[in-house]
């Protein structure tokens, strides 16, 4: 219903032939075909495709795309032990199977949020110098795609088995 009202409200403020605005969209109209509400709204999603493209928001959509998911599904994670409150079968040593111990979603959860929070202050301490190598934004997306995967085998685990698992546990013996 609200998008009903905004499309509403576009296509009236459009239509209103005392804005300096009307002309070309009635113009486009008349050549292409297309109403003057989808090519308003081809306008701005272009518009948007080139402020993110030149760099002035790759920042904020690397972060948001690196938040939304991971946050929803810590967020499911935790609801779901708080419904089921069942207290866990004591884990399999870990020294038993290496580096291929399984490790638990609240495990790759907490590696994730552990990692987000280690990128994002290194890109704070050296964000001018990370803005110079190119595609680093990109790269960014790939690799919290690659860790937020809802796999067993995703890059949290990778993270937590090959980086935390072998060097930081020695500062918590």
């Amino acid at each position: 219903m609200a998008l009903a009202n905004v499309y509403n409200t576009i296509d009236t403020a459009l239509q209103d032939r005392t804005r300096s605005w009307t002309a070309p969209f009635v113009w486009l109209e008349g050549r292409t075909g297309v109403s003057h509400v989808k090519l308003f709204l081809g306008c701005m999603l272009t518009a948007l495709a080139f402020v993110i493209a030149s760099g002035r928001m790759v920042m904020l959509v690397s972060n948001l795309l690196g938040f939304a998911y991971p946050m929803y599904a810590t967020m499911e994670l935790m609801m779901r032990d708080d419904m089921q409150r069942e207290t866990p079968s004591p884990p399999v040593p870990a020294e038993q199977y290496g580096r291929a111990a399984p490790v638990s979603p609240a495990t790759r959860w907490l590696t994730y949020w552990i990692t987000f929070a280690a990128v994002l202050i290194v890109q704070q301490l050296c964000g001018d110098v990370l803005q110079i190598i190119p595609f680093y934004f990109l790269a960014k997306i790939v690799f919290f795609a690659w860790c937020a995967l809802p796999m067993e085998a995703n890059g949290a685990t990778f993270v937590y088995r090959f980086i935390v698992r072998d060097y930081l546990k020695q500062f918590f013996n």
